[in-house]
């Protein structure tokens, strides 16, 4: 069994931060310079993912909407819109973002598949709900590669917390303990180290090298991984399969 993270590892963030950037920003009426929204946003997200980290806490985007809305009177600008509009909005532009997904994520999901493992995804909520990025990975082909899709807003725990890892264990594989159980992400809290405290395997992307500079790294023997490209991720399968197939 291998889960995904879906943002930062099957597909670019960035592209998403600037689409929500954009519609507030209009929402506005351009009243307010495109970079203050930009780094209002980049706060925000900032805090969602320390909330996460530290509480395991579960920030719903129409929250973040509200913050930023907050944040903006607060500097005395006339923010005025309806959250729920933008929200309707953000979620609508996210879920037809033109994005393209990483090429080394999208192969090592049907190599996963190929070699007969049962593949999901397991997300955070950001800014857009999970239902824009459901429809996202449909209409990028994605969806149909995918056994589970597991979203912090539809189960009520996030990454890292324990209980979303063994939530889409036990929906892709119910009682059944896998031989092996890893999950890909590029967030060093919330993939790996969530992972690993859950007792499964972890792979980190680390497609910048901030944490590696070879190609691999076995950081942990059988159990933790670090790569610079899903590329890689057969010979991690290798590995990994060779230890579960070894007698303790």
């Amino acid at each position: 069994m291998i889960t995904f993270d879906v943002w930062g590892t099957l597909l670019p963030i960035e592209p998403a931060i600037k689409t929500v950037v954009e519609v507030l920003h209009k929402s506005l009426g351009g009243r307010v310079p495109f970079q203050t929204v930009h780094a209002l946003v980049s706060e925000e997200r900032r805090k969602m993912k320390l909330a996460r980290r530290e509480r395991h806490e579960v920030v719903p985007p129409i929250s973040v909407m509200l913050n930023i809305q907050k944040q903006l009177r607060s500097r005395g600008v006339n923010a005025s819109f309806d959250v729920y509009q933008v929200q309707d909005a953000v979620d609508e532009a996210v879920s037809r973002l033109e994005v393209a997904p990483y090429e080394d994520a999208v192969e090592a999901i049907k190599v996963a598949r190929g070699e007969g493992y049962r593949v999901g995804v397991i997300s955070n909520v950001l800014m857009w709900r999970s239902r824009a990025t459901r429809k996202l990975l449909e209409g990028l082909g994605i969806s149909n590669l995918l056994d589970l899709q597991i979203y912090a807003d539809d189960i009520g725990y996030v990454k890292p917390a324990v209980q979303i890892f063994e939530a889409a264990r036990t929906l892709l594989l119910g009682d059944v303990v896998p031989d092996v159980y890893l999950h890909v992400g590029d967030d060093f809290y919330e993939d790996f180290l969530g992972a690993l405290t859950a007792s499964y395997g972890a792979v980190l992307v680390d497609r910048r090298g901030d944490y590696a500079k070879k190609e691999v790294i076995e950081s942990v023997p059988c159990r933790a991984y670090i790569v610079r490209s899903l590329k890689t991720l057969p010979l991690v399968l290798h590995e990994v399969e060779a230890c579960a197939s070894t007698p303790p």
